[in-house]
């Protein structure tokens, strides 16, 4: 919670989703043995499939014993996630705007999630959709916390469906309170998604565009996520737009959490310390015992090593500490470089004031299945920036050492995240 007159940002501004991929037979145990390599990676936000309501699922007094646990499992993964700083959102699914969506929205924020992304069917109209996101909007700002709804763009972005979202939001406020104010909308961008062969070409105008629309989230899945293709997606969602979706077609390879000791129970004394022996007083005599050597410890056996982390797991944690950490990427200015002709993705992000302490930062994505060079010190120089090299921030390929502004040498596929120096 914010202090009163506090200019931070709201959490959700800057965040770093994950979706867990949808299943109808969840385990929240199991995720949250992941809570604490999600947190190592920089998650700050987890989507989650919802669980079967305890009243949906009564057909029988055992499957409404079924539900409750699964519930209870539940309430116990939010606790365990905002003990880690990881925010809980769920799927919502809906067809309309009607009071089973508005009963099971207000019975999920009693649970205390902080929000909600909207899946809607197929055969959904966009009048139907804008009605959706506006009613659990409302709802969801009309309770404490900054709590967020998530939804996919085509169902807000057009410009036909002003009038409908703006009446449903002035009768469902009429309705709710005056007081009652809509939730933050995080748009989702599903146009890189289906993209069959991601190219500079296709990618360089939808980017742009995407950088003049606030509060969008960029979802990458692709039609065959390759573990190159993804990686190059990954850099995109996460050093571009302000907050940042982990790909959901993308199931990570997270190791399980380290038992953690039980805490000691409440009202439970420490047991009390081996009493100090007495002295003897002086002149006492006491007999000779010889000097026994205490035995030697055994020597323990290694711990096993861990197993080694999932290559793309660790590439998602390094882009993400970018994206938390960084200022030039966090907040500045992107601007992207007409590369195309080279099949190559560039983009400059640049603060609103560079200095040696924080200085522009170029990205550069080679989506060739061929080696390219690029010249960049003539691109810079237009864009009145000063720099001849750039200092490695992050890199997918095993290369080392700086690059020549003049000639930056990109592998098939790869991607390498510089900082411009002189």
């Amino acid at each position: 919670m914010r202090a009163f007159g506090s200019s931070a940002e709201p959490w959700w501004k800057r965040a770093v989703f994950y979706q867990i991929p949808d299943s109808a037979a969840i385990d929240y145990k199991v995720v949250a043995t992941k809570l604490d390599a999600m947190q190592s990676i920089g998650v700050d936000a987890l989507i989650v499939p919802a669980p079967p309501l305890p009243i949906q699922s009564a057909a029988s007094v055992n499957d409404a014993i079924a539900a409750q646990a699964s519930l209870d499992e539940f309430d116990n993964f939010t606790r365990q996630s905002t003990s880690r700083g990881i925010h809980v959102l769920l799927l919502l699914s809906a067809a309309r705007a009607d009071a089973e969506l508005a009963g099971r929205t207000r019975f999920w924020l009693t649970r205390g999630v902080s929000g909600f992304r909207i899946v809607t069917p197929p055969e959904t109209d966009l009048q139907d959709r804008a009605a959706i996101v506006q009613a659990v909007r409302v709802l969801t700002g009309s309770v404490a916390g900054e709590r967020i709804v998530l939804a996919d763009s085509l169902a807000v972005a057009d410009n036909s469906l002003r009038p409908a979202i703006e009446h449903s939001a002035t009768s469902r406020r009429a309705t709710a309170g005056r007081n009652t104010v809509a939730a933050p909308l995080l748009q989702l961008d599903t146009h890189i998604g289906q993209l069959s062969s991601p190219s500079a070409a296709a990618l360089r105008p939808l980017l742009a565009q995407s950088l003049t629309q606030p509060n969008l989230l960029l979802d990458t899945r692709p039609q065959a996520p390759e573990p190159d293709i993804a990686r190059l997606l990954a850099a995109i969602a996460l050093t571009t737009n302000s907050a940042a979706l982990i790909d959901p077609a993308v199931e990570l390879v997270l190791p399980d959490s380290a038992p953690r000791a039980p805490e000691p129970e409440q009202g439970t004394d420490k047991p009390a310390p081996a009493p100090i022996p007495a002295q003897p007083p002086p002149g006492v005599y006491l007999p000779y015992k010889p000097y026994v050597p205490p035995p030697r410890p055994h020597a323990a056996a290694p711990a096993p090593l861990p197993p080694p982390p999932d290559p793309l797991a660790a590439w998602y944690g390094q882009l993400a500490a970018l994206h938390h950490g960084n200022t030039a990427l966090r907040t500045g200015s992107k601007v992207f470089l007409d590369f195309d002709a080279q099949n190559a993705l560039v983009w400059v992000a640049r603060p609103a004031t560079p200095t040696p302490q924080n200085p522009p930062v170029i990205v550069l994505c080679n989506l060739s299945s061929s080696p390219v060079q690029l010249s960049l010190a003539d691109t810079v120089k237009k864009l009145n920036l000063h720099g001849f090299f750039l200092r490695t921030l992050a890199r997918s390929d095993s290369g080392m050492g700086a690059q020549d502004l003049n000639a930056v040498s990109l592998p098939p596929f790869s991607v390498f995240i510089g900082e411009l120096r002189r």
